[in-house]
């Protein structure tokens, strides 16, 4: 059993951790004001509203609720128990928890724990079989014949799946009972209920999820047998859905933040080269067409995106397919590449070399626009007038919806050197193009500049709040702020002050005891470790309020008075209904005393005080 981590070792690993460091690992995060603004990487949204305050190293969304500091971050975007998580920030910091602290100790979800471990060890397992026994010499000395390094096998961890059908079942079978295998979508089901290992005779690449936790396969068959897919992926698991995974985004994410730039490949293969090649920055989707998810995945982290899929036919559709889901966004600055010959960039490498390769994804990128009329040429037949005059003017519409003038000015020049066309006679026909353009409202028109963040302002989508429950907010945000506040707090209220919501009530309590025993009040990201699950996102929305640098007591009083009157108005609103109801019923003398009540009631209130 794992020891309890102690508080001491926790706290140093938590004022060592930058948040904004962590969370910009898998967020993209803007400065706006003080605090720092990206996509919420815990639901979808179009506008960013998940914030971090660096000076109070937590973090929250304004539109979900989620908050805390960098082990709730951490917690809650991996999945993690709390040794788990705390080692993980410890690991992102360059330093190691000790052993006995993580050990055996309680997962979250004990089933997606062991599912978790089945992959770890199956992943290390095909790669043992692969590098280290006879049985995989075959395998590896294919990936060698197609340029892959040891180094690069032992990056990806590839391994190798043998032609035997149970050798996976039997290495596991000991140590997990059969439901559980059954559940992790690596073995199939026979006739009589017998386990048999869905993948054999396969090169092995593990699928991992942004944290780096393996979660699926994808097996690559060796040697060709009649009606086998040359591809065989995991199905979808408790772990794994492969519309939300990019392979490799877990290793590439670091770099694409750096870059400022993702690139998107068609497969495995094509990934792994280019790592090999020394671009580190390529993901792929999972043998199917690009998703929502994927690309929102993206958007957390950059706002450039090149598309470099195969070069035949079926890789510029994919590539053209790609280009219509992103349409909608403009927040990606989109450009492609495309490999001549039909290559894959898998066969470019490999048959150019990286450095040829690596220059033509720097020099050969290909706007949305360029893209379009690279394919417009394709397919047109430019030797005769007729063919040339269809083209210029199908040419012209697609230059007519770049938003860019730049851009439009850049394509027209070159489209009349290529037909030898005046540049006038070609502007003047955009013109009449763009005028009989269906008119489109300001903000579809609108192309945000390069250096102009690729989205808008933060918004910070916050629940309609009471008169009571925004003054509780205020209190106890100015409470957390400056300690002394809830001395003059109980020195006015003579000591017999609660907050009328019993959530505040609990967190006014927990931050009590919290400074009783010793802790900081500056260290508000520790006061979160202190604070219930429950209560947590509340804790978070309170400390990212808006207040003012100081506060008086006059300010005090007026919170007081709005709390101590309002059992006065809950109970004028409950008289009120009565009052209405014994007039329906008809009830003479239940109406009249109603009445007296609610007079009563507003009296106390027009004098001040709630008090008989």
């Amino acid at each position: 059993m794992a020891q309890r981590i102690p508080e001491p070792v926790i706290e140093d690993i938590r004022q060592k951790a930058n948040i904004l460091d962590i969370v910009g690992q898998y967020v993209q995060l803007r400065k706006q004001g003080r605090n720092y603004f990206g996509l919420c990487p815990f639901h979808e949204e179009k506008t960013p509203s998940f914030s971090v305050a660096p000076d109070k190293q937590i973090f929250h969304c304004f539109s979900c609720g989620r908050g805390g500091n960098v082990f709730k971050f951490i917690m809650d975007i991996e999945d993690l128990s709390f040794p788990e998580y705390v080692a993980k920030v410890a690991e992102m910091i360059g330093e190691k928890l000790p052993d006995e602290y993580v050990g055996q100790a309680a997962p979250a979800d004990p089933e997606i724990a062991n599912l978790r471990k089945i992959h770890t060890q199956t992943a290390d397992f095909f790669h043992h079989i692969l590098v280290n026994t006879k049985v995989g010499e075959t395998a590896l000395a294919y990936l060698h014949e197609r340029g892959m390094a040891d180094e690069l096998i032992n990056d990806f961890n590839i391994g190798f799946a043998p032609a035997t059908g149970d050798v996976l079942w039997q290495y596991l079978h000991e140590h997990y009972d059969d439901e559980l295998l059954r559940q992790s979508g690596l073995f199939n089901e026979t006739d009589d209920g017998h386990l048999r290992d869905r993948f054999y005779n396969r090169v092995m690449f593990p699928v991992r999820d942004q944290g780096g936790q393996v979660v699926a396969f994808s097996g690559r068959i060796l040697t060709k047998t009649e009606n086998a897919p040359k591809y065989l992926n995991s199905p979808e698991t408790k772990l794994f859905a492969k519309r939300d995974i990019l392979f490799n985004l877990d290793q590439a994410k670091s770099v694409i933040r750096d870059d400022k730039r993702a690139i998107l490949f068609e497969g495995f293969m094509d990934v792994i080269s280019a790592f090999g090649a020394g671009v580190k920055n390529g993901v792929a989707s999972m043998g199917t067409s690009l998703t929502d998810q994927q690309i929102y995945d993206l958007r957390r982290i950059t706002d450039s995106l090149v598309i470099c899929y195969d070069g035949d036919a079926p890789g510029i559709a994919a590539a053209k397919r790609a280009l219509s889901l992103l349409a909608d966004d403009k927040g990606f600055n989109v450009s492609v590449v495309v490999l001549p010959a039909g290559m894959d960039p898998d066969e470019f490498v490999q048959k150019r070399g990286a450095e040829a390769f690596r220059q033509q994804l720097a020099e050969q990128r290909l706007t949305r626009t360029g893209f379009g009329l690279r394919e417009l040429a394709s397919r047109s037949d430019l030797t005769g007038e007729a063919g040339r005059a269809d083209f210029t003017d199908a040419a012209l519409a697609v230059i007519a919806q770049d938003p860019s003038p730049v851009e439009r000015d850049v394509h027209l020049r070159n489209l009349s050197k290529r037909l030898d066309v005046d540049l006038g006679a070609l502007q003047a026909s955009l013109i009449q193009v763009q005028a009989e353009m269906p008119k489109k409202r300001p903000h579809q028109q609108r192309h945000a500049p390069a250096d102009e963040p690729a989205f808008g302002a933060p918004v910070q989508t916050r629940p309609r709040l009471s008169l009571v429950e925004r003054t509780e907010q205020d209190l106890l945000g100015l409470m957390l702020a400056h300690p002394e506040v809830v001395d003059l707090v109980q020195s006015q209220s003579q000591a017999n002050f609660e907050f009328v919501d019993v959530d505040y009530q609990a967190l006014y309590l927990l931050w009590q005891d919290y400074l009783s025993a010793g802790h900081s009040a500056d260290d508000l990201a520790g006061f979160n470790d202190y604070v219930p699950e429950k209560e947590n996102a509340l804790l978070a929305q309170i400390e990212m309020r808006e207040l003012p640098a100081d506060y008086s007591e006059d300010q005090i009083d007026d919170y007081l008075h709005i709390l101590q009157r309002h059992p006065l108005h809950a109970q004028l609103q409950m008289l009120q209904q009565q009052l209405r109801q014994a007039h329906e019923n008809g009830d003479g003398p239940g109406e009249l005393a109603a009445a007296q009540q609610i007079i009563a009631i507003q009296q106390r209130l027009k004098g001040g005080s709630p008090q008989q």
